[in-house]
């Protein structure tokens, strides 16, 4: 296995303490660009797109223990001892992951609902992985066609939004996927894993949950409890599963209370 060296996105001064945000599935660094402008007075913001992801590179290889590594080396590139990560969804289990295996590395964690139980692939999954799977970008010249195209094919929105995000037009004026599909969907079982713990993480962890969302339960979080024994939970009661965009700023007020009470 060999780690890969991830695009990233920077704010903020570097000589501040470390915040690395981590996105979900089928998401990009530049999902996060106004939380990370937003912390980036305090903080020296740091957001990876993942490998098969965004502008990174396109590997046979994907899980979490491939993702762990490209941290890991991401973190040494850049010469930092330690940081806050902040991880959505897959990048939540991600962080997770990562606090286990190197818990020298994290000064705490934020988790924006996920928890730590097996996954499941769901509707939204097959959507987007499907309407990838079916679109030839050969046949359009333009993004407002594709969207024409994609919106005539997916009633609900929010997927029209990932898949169009995931287009990058290349200089000679072709469409391509940013997404590496085979690969991830190959392995879309790893993404679904459950995180196996290590030692208890004894470092301040939040957990926020959307109130419209299923992932993160009452039980789900008293599991994480006993090897997050200092994790606190936070509902954000009219979110999705999306709840960084659906309450931008209800998330952020969440993210920056807690970080506030952090003991530097």
């Amino acid at each position: 296995m060999t780690a890969v060296r991830l695009f990233r996105r920077e704010f903020g001064k570097e000589n501040t303490q470390k915040m690395i945000i981590l996105h979900g599935l089928f998401g990009m660094s530049d999902n996060w660009v106004g939380i990370a402008k937003f912390f980036s007075s305090r903080y020296h913001v740091i957001i990876p797109d993942h490998r098969n992801h965004g502008l990174s590179p396109h590997t046979d290889e994907f899980g979490y223990e491939e993702m762990t590594e490209d941290l890991l080396l991401l973190m040494d590139e850049e010469n930092i001892s330690s940081a806050v990560l902040l991880g959505h969804s897959m990048g939540g289990k991600l962080a997770m992951n990562f606090a286990f295996e190197y818990p020298q590395r994290v000064d705490a964690l934020i988790i924006a609902d996920m928890s730590m139980k097996q996954g499941e692939f769901r509707a939204n999954h097959a959507a987007i992985l499907k309407t990838i799977a079916d679109t030839d970008l050969k046949l359009y010249k333009s993004f407002s066609a594709l969207q024409q195209h994609l919106e005539s094919q997916i009633s609900e929105k929010r997927i029209v939004h990932f898949v169009m995000k995931n287009v990058l037009r290349e200089p000679q004026g072709r469409f391509k996927w940013k997404l590496n599909f085979l690969p991830v969907y190959d392995n879309i079982h790893k993404v679904m894993e459950e995180v196996v713990p290590g030692e208890p993480f004894n470092k301040p962890v939040l957990v926020i949950r959307g109130g419209k969302s299923d992932y993160v339960s009452d039980d789900d979080f008293k599991e994480m409890k006993e090897v997050f024994p200092l994790a606190a939970m936070e509902t954000m009661e009219k979110a999705s599963h999306w709840l960084h965009a659906d309450d931008t700023q209800t998330f952020i007020k969440i993210v920056d209370d807690f970080l506030s009470k952090l003991p530097y």
